[in-house]
């Protein structure tokens, strides 16, 4: 009875013990992104963690090159929000969805102004739920990841998303594909 009962307690610790891949402390959790041209802006959940800018050709490169310099892989399956600016919209959101995965409910937006500069002065958090307040009032279209790529590869090749300032909600924009 004994060994039975040492045989189930070892299996038990043996199946949930955790490995260093899935350890929580060695990755840096994206919370939002600002795309303006070459420069990527990426914002985490952490508040020890900093927003950073990196410039690159492309958004796979540019989380490499975070990557590197924050010393941690970078998780984008929980980022709520992306703002787009002075880039290929299409391209851009399909590679992010496709290659970063990010969660069908990321709210797509477009900066008043510089993307990388609302994010620096700006609490994504904030930014984020003034977007599903102007929803909720009906305000703001629909403007998560998978209603924008659909208006962009639709018969129109355009989709209504939300304009952010450092404020929050501003109004909406109409982006192209």
């Amino acid at each position: 009875m004994v060994k039975r009962f040492l045989l189930i307690l070892l299996t038990a610790v043996t199946f949930t013990s955790c490995s260093s891949h899935g350890n929580v402390s060695t990755k840096a959790y994206l919370k939002a992104a600002a795309l303006d041209g070459n420069k990527l802006t990426l914002a985490f959940y952490s508040e020890e963690q900093e927003a950073i800018t990196v410039t690159a050709d492309n958004p796979a490169e540019a989380k490499k090159i975070a990557e590197l310099s924050i010393g941690k892989e970078i998780f984008t399956g929980h980022t709520e929000l992306v703002l787009l600016a002075d880039c290929n919209n299409l391209e851009t959101l399909d590679f992010m969805l496709h290659e970063w995965k990010l969660s069908p409910s990321c709210i797509i937006a477009e900066p008043e102004y510089s993307g990388r500069m609302i994010l620096a002065q700006a609490n994504p958090e904030n930014l984020t739920g003034s977007i599903k307040i102007a929803q909720e009032q009906e305000l703001a279209p629909e403007c998560d990841i998978i209603t924008v790529l659909s208006g962009l590869l639709g018969e129109n090749e355009s989709a209504e998303v939300a304009e952010l300032s450092e404020k929050g909600f501003s109004g909406t924009v109409l982006i192209k594909k």
